[in-house]
């Protein structure tokens, strides 16, 4: 592979919100409905045409809410264009902890990567943010007040970007991207999923084998970079995915969970399902170990955006 050491920037924030009344979210993945209400608020501020589609709004170009919610391939893509999936350039990490309600006095915290060029749309995310406080979220429509925002995109303490009490946004600092992966120490590495993995090969949904996770990230890493750094990865692919398939799968500890939502934009109902867990890989690590580390930022496999495929890597405990 190529030089990765600028691939695929992004910024990592921190929201800390203040319920000015109690919110009720569902007790697990609460990033179902933080990323429905953000995209709500979002198109309430930037559509001028709300009863036109996206696929056949003539400003969706330009339009921020295109470019975060109804991503497809650019007319002069000379690459992937024909890839009608194109990944969303956020990602939203939820709330573990279980909690149903929020009381005035409970911090409501969450965090949200912006990646490539979404970093630009970062005033529309704290302004639909912000009036998204004030209509209220989840089951009864809770409204709260932004308490402060930090950036933990650079290194050493996390840099505060909003404040509530000096009302001043400022611009996050720093960067994550590829190239900045730690040394790995070699051996094993535990692999945590935090919330539900759901990974196909084939055509069929499969578990967490660490030739799976390997080529969803690579995919997932390289089109995001792609459509929104403007530079795609340079690797043999092929090469990557037949090494991916020797690492072993030493010890898993997973269990399946589903969880059942409904788009309100759709009108429909949906199961999301997949497996929760450790798994524990051994192998010949070192090629595929950047792409690992980025991944715990962008998590894997299907509805990333708004929080499935969330993993933490442990080194240590293996």
């Amino acid at each position: 592979m190529a030089s990765h050491v600028t691939i695929c920037p992004l910024w990592h924030l921190r929201f800390t919100l203040e319920p000015e009344e109690p919110i009720r979210l569902p007790r697990m993945n609460k990033g179902i409905t933080l990323r429905g209400a953000f995209g709500t608020s979002l198109r309430r501020l930037v559509c001028s045409e709300r009863e036109t589609s996206c696929d056949s709004c003539r400003a969706r170009p330009a339009c921020p809410y295109g470019v975060v919610f109804a991503p497809r391939p650019p007319e002069e893509a000379s690459r992937l264009r024909l890839n009608r999936d194109v990944p969303r350039p956020f990602v939203i990490k939820p709330p573990l902890d279980g909690k149903e309600v929020y009381e005035p006095g409970e911090p409501l915290c969450f965090e949200m990567v912006l990646v490539g060029k979404c970093r630009e749309l970062f005033p529309y995310v704290m302004v639909s943010i912000n009036e998204l406080g004030r209509t209220g979220i989840g089951v009864g429509r809770g409204r709260f007040t932004i308490g402060h925002v930090e950036s933990l995109s650079g290194s050493g303490a996390p840099q505060e970007v909003m404040n509530r009490g000096d009302n001043l946004v400022r611009t996050p600092r720093g960067e994550i991207h590829l190239g900045q992966a730690p040394d790995l120490k070699p051996g094993a590495l535990r692999l945590r999923f935090l919330t539900p993995v759901l990974l196909k090969e084939r055509g069929q949904w499969v578990r967490p084998s660490f030739g799976a996770v390997a080529k969803r990230l690579r995919d997932r890493i390289n089109a995001l970079s792609y459509f929104y750094c403007g530079k795609a990865i340079e690797m043999d692919f092929r090469e990557f995915g037949f090494k991916a398939d020797k690492v072993r799968l030493l010890h898993e500890e997973l269990r399946w969970v589903e969880e059942r939502r409904f788009s309100k934009h759709r009108n429909l109902s949906h199961t999301l399902k997949g497996w929760v867990g450790d798994v524990v890989y051994e192998g010949d690590l070192e090629t595929f170990w950047p792409f690992l580390w980025l991944g715990q930022y962008l998590h894997v496999g299907k509805a990333s955006a708004f929080g499935q495929g969330w993993y933490e890597i442990d080194t240590k405990d293996v």
